[in-house]
């Protein structure tokens, strides 16, 4: 049984879609300044951006993909919720302090100020991999997810060309505030597109919540050796290790990575607590955004819970066997009523689309200040007392890139099927890159000694290193949760030992280290 959408469904999705498009245009007409466009003239209050920041930072990725890796491999995935407890100091009282102190545009001004311009290049350029990836399997997700469920295989492609195009427009014309005030929306109806999931689950399984929780035993089963023999691998030859699929430590340390990465060196974090009035707001803002980030994981895990409970009474049909990434669309249309159907659809939308305008919007800032103004015109950041017409000139030009950009994403993201599993996808393309990055800012931050030439090598290679176990874990040799750490520790071992190696060359700028920068902040006038 597919979805037959009632045209009550039909209208729900052309409400949200509509209303998608009316912010860009309402907020377009207030872009006169470049720093309109990426930072919102900086004055932003706490609540939406923390809501907007939990909104780009997951996507509809996790509807189709954490349910279905439940099912896999248990519920021994939420032990990736565990890297809070190390996130929260840390971007309390490093990254957010530091970022608000260096006042920047692009996360990459920093590296030039701390090394040199060809590691400030070398950063944004892994950035773009980064988040292009990330962008082109956000938007091919919830097209599949869609497609699968009405039964209509051919509807995929124009689906993906139909909301890239939407996504680039409004992102274009809106800016940063389009972007904010969108996934806000977009979080909203997330989290109740979520409720109504809960609730149809838990109506459709006989023994309700009680046999839903039942079955936190029995999922994964299949991967139950690869899940908890964790202390037996350590006396196994290390390569069966690595090539085991999922472990606990192989999660705990991929989340981690994963989330250091992004907090740390990620434009799309970046640039949106910069939009904030104070470093107050921006840490009440990381707040929002971890507890969210929290109770969405965990509910999504019980709805995988409860696909599990729901087919113990219903046979499972071949599509779903043959690719557990269906299992949720054909839950959909298989249970859902009329309404809730089109909420729900409209709920993987949003998820999708607030990942895919923060991405657009950072990566057109990236290329406009780290490319377009470093290398174009000279300029280390661009200039906020610079006349009108060549404010304007700048926005023009951003909007262009956003039009390439997304037009290049849309491209991708009809390709992205060729990479195996939506879980395995997402590890693959959307987090490999965040170790190489990390690293050249950990290298930076947190070290006296690391200098350009050094940091350069250690971040090319570490690239590279990245890339290559992403290779080995599509023929099954390593696993797909480990790409971004070999990658981050490459990055360190090869950028410190250069840097000593070139110290006499090259001498290192210890006057930008995390420690130098926190001792010239005025805590009190952040406050």
């Amino acid at each position: 049984m597919h979805i037959n959408l009632h045209w009550i469904d039909l209208t729900i999705l052309a409400a949200y879609l509509a209303t998608m498009a009316g912010i860009g245009i309402y907020f377009s007409k207030r872009q006169r300044k470049l720093e309109d466009f990426f930072l919102a003239r900086r004055g932003m209050s706490w609540l939406p951006v923390g809501l907007s920041l939990m909104a780009a930072l997951n996507s509809g990725i996790d509807y189709v993909m954490q349910p279905a890796a439940v099912i896999k491999f248990g519920i021994i995935l939420l032990i990736g919720n565990l890297s809070w407890f190390l996130l929260y100091p840390y971007v309390f009282f490093v990254t957010l302090p530091m970022f608000r102190r260096l006042n920047v545009y692009s996360a990459y001004e920093y590296l030039e100020r701390r090394f040199n311009l060809a590691v400030r290049g070398l950063g944004a350029a892994i950035f773009i991999l980064w988040r292009i990836g990330w962008m082109a399997t956000a938007l091919y997700v919830p097209c599949l997810a869609i497609s699968t469920a009405v039964g209509r295989d051919d509807l995929l492609m124009p689906m993906i060309v139909t909301l890239g195009g939407l996504v680039t427009f409004y992102t274009m014309l809106g800016g940063i505030r389009a972007v904010i005030w969108t996934d806000v929306t977009q979080f909203c109806i997330m989290f109740s597109g979520l409720a109504g999931t809960l609730l149809i689950a838990w109506w459709n399984v006989p023994g309700g919540f009680t046999e839903i929780f039942q079955c936190a035993t029995e999922v994964g089963a299949s991967s139950t050796a690869g899940l908890v023999a964790d202390t037996e691998n350590v006396w196994k030859p290390l390569g069966e290790f690595f090539a085991t699929p999922v472990t606990v430590v192989g999660i705990l340390v991929a989340v981690v990575v994963a989330r250091l990465g992004t907090y740390t060196s990620d434009q799309v974090m970046v640039q949106r607590f910069q939009t904030t009035r104070s470093i107050r707001d921006a840490r009440q803002g990381f707040f929002i955004t971890a507890v969210s980030d929290t109770i969405w994981m965990t509910a999504l895990a019980i709805v995988g819970l409860a696909l599990f409970a729901y087919f113990q009474h219903h046979a499972i049909p071949p599509v779903v066997q043959d690719n557990p990434d269906n299992i949720f669309p054909y839950f959909l249309g298989e249970v859902f009523p009329i309404g809730l159907t089109g909420l729900v659809i409209a709920a993987i939308l949003a998820a999708s689309l607030s990942s895919i305008d923060s991405a657009l919007n950072s990566l057109t800032s990236v290329l406009t200040v780290d490319f377009y103004n470093r290398i174009c015109l000279n300029r280390s950041r661009p200039d906020d007392t610079s006349d009108e017409r060549e404010q304007r000139r700048q926005i023009r030009v951003s909007r262009s890139i956003t039009l390439c950009l997304g037009m290049i994403g849309t491209a991708l993201s009809c390709n992205v099927h060729r990479l195996g599993t939506i879980f395995e996808i997402a590890n693959k393309l959307i987090n490999s890159f965040t170790g190489p990055l990390l690293g050249v800012f950990l290298l930076g931050m947190f070290t006296r000694r690391a200098n350009g030439p050094g940091v350069f090598l250690g971040g090319f290679v570490g690239t590279g290193v990245t890339l290559f176990v992403v290779h080995l874990s599509n023929i099954g040799q390593v696993s797909f949760l480990w790409p971004s750490t070999f990658g981050l520790l490459t990055t360190l071992v090869v950028g410190y030992v250069v840097s000593i190696v070139m110290q006499s060359f090259s001498p290192a700028r210890p006057q930008w280290t995390f420690s130098e920068i926190l001792s010239r902040i005025d805590l009190e006038e952040e406050r």
